[in-house]
């Protein structure tokens, strides 16, 4: 019985193996079309070679085909193996009579077969590439032995003559000089993808082993933080009469600290839902205008005390954008007490909301003449736990913006930021006026 955990290991694993099948078609698909290119713009050095120009026309047909078939049965959902098996078979079975009709053991074309077994070794492991490589040698082995026998005609490339019947021990030198090195490539490039393959599901169980951990401590840390506040706010009730200055302070610190534990485990659980994709939003029609209002009036005497002014410029978003009014309101809560905590005293914070016609979105942006972020971390910081190093300064967590980013994601928006170290900086975000699909 397959664990839910190894279900999703082994699900991801068939995503990037679903990839890198379809960018193997892609780049098969390429270098067919290039070879059907050389083939229609060099008919007369291909006369000249005495290359069957049918034959080979047709050859290319039939591997377009397999490309155009394989990435229509991924896209149907067909299993990945089955797919890069039967692929690679048709196209080693192919290069077989390409392999013939440019002339065969008389080319280096024979030497394509390491590539497809190249394939096989990260599409379908050690064995598979075995397997493959096993075939490469033995369809080559039947051609040299039909055209051995005469059963096949030479292809006498240059108007060169080449009896095989006469060179029989040179047939049997380059069936082997072309067998082993494809055999040891199987064998060793199978290994290593298998190596490779087996670090990627160990980081995934290792990456999946953690994300639980931090989920389940941070879900037992909400009951004693919950009853911590409790306990605070009884306090509060019934002896803040009896309480000095310096003990109101401390009392309100403390509430203060805890208010921001309590949203900072919300935050995390909610990026690890939006993550698992178990996260639902709540769509309704919201006065942008009226949110943004609350926001900056929530957070107005936070900006007093450090002596900022937080005003909203301008406001002509509609009065019913779709979204989730929980969710945006600590967006905007996140970037303005972002904004707040790196501006320093006498500087500015302005809020707007602008709606643009001509995209039929809303944008909204907090900016702040604060210390500004270098280029470098400019996207790191949305990424989780990713911080600007500053000397001095009050560090966040580097969770706010991450969960910025991930909920306007959801909504089907983006988000930016536009800065200059010194000079201020602009986080911006886009929310869609169509309604999402719930």
């Amino acid at each position: 019985m397959t664990t839910e955990p190894a279900k999703k290991i082994f699900e991801a694993n068939e995503i990037d193996e679903a990839q890198d099948l379809r960018s193997t078609f892609y780049f098969a698909g390429l270098l067919i079309l290039g070879l059907a290119a050389l083939i229609l713009t060099s008919s007369n050095r291909i006369a000249a070679l005495q290359i069957p120009p049918t034959e080979l026309g047709l050859i290319v047909i039939a591997a377009l085909a397999i490309t155009t078939c394989g990435l229509i049965a991924l896209q149907m959902g067909v299993a990945v193996r089955l797919v890069s098996w039967c692929s690679l078979t048709l196209y080693t079975i192919i290069l077989t009579f390409a392999v013939h009709y440019t002339g065969g053991p008389q080319t280096p074309f024979p030497a394509v077969y390491l590539v497809i077994v190249l394939g096989a070794s990260f599409l379908l492991g050690r064995k598979g590439a075995t397997m493959i490589a096993l075939l490469s040698v033995l369809c080559y082995a039947a051609v040299l032995y039909l055209e051995y026998k005469g059963i096949l005609p030479m292809i006498q490339i240059w108007g060169m003559q080449f009896s095989p019947q006469e060179r029989g021990s040179l047939l049997i030198i380059n069936w082997i000089t072309l067998s082993i090195p494809t055999l040891i490539t199987s064998q060793l490039a199978g290994s290593l993808a298998e190596r490779l393959r087996q670090t990627n599901s160990n980081l995934r169980e290792s990456e999946r082993l953690r994300d639980n951990l931090s989920h389940m401590i941070v879900h037992d840390l909400r009951n004693p933080i919950t009853a911590l506040m409790g306990g605070l706010d009884i306090l509060r009730m019934t002896l803040l009469d009896k309480m000095n200055d310096d003990q109101k302070q401390l009392l309100e610190n403390a509430r203060r600290s805890g208010h921001v534990l309590i949203g900072l485990v919300g935050e995390i659980l909610d990026i690890s839902k939006m993550e698992a994709g178990k996260f639902k939003l709540n769509i309704e029609p919201v006065n942008l205008c009226k949110l943004i209002e609350e926001s900056v009036d929530g957070n107005r005497a936070l900006a007093e005390i450090e002596d900022i002014s937080l005003e909203i410029t301008t406001c002509s978003a509609a009065n019913a954008i779709p979204c989730d009014r929980q969710l945006i309101s600590r967006v905007l809560a996140n970037l303005i007490s972002n904004a707040i905590k790196h501006t320093p005293a006498e500087g500015t914070i302005t809020v707007s909301a602008n709606h643009i016609p001509s995209t039929e979105q809303v944008i909204v942006s907090v900016s702040d003449t604060g210390v500004g972020i270098p280029p470098e971390y400019q996207k790191l910081i949305f990424e989780k736990f990713g911080q600007v190093q500053r000397q001095g300064g009050r560090q966040g967590t580097g969770l706010g913006l991450t969960f910025c980013k991930m909920t306007v994601e959801e909504h089907g928006g983006e988000i930016w930021v536009e800065s200059q170290v010194g000079q201020g900086s602009t986080f911006s975000f886009s929310l869609p006026l169509k309604q999402l699909a719930n």
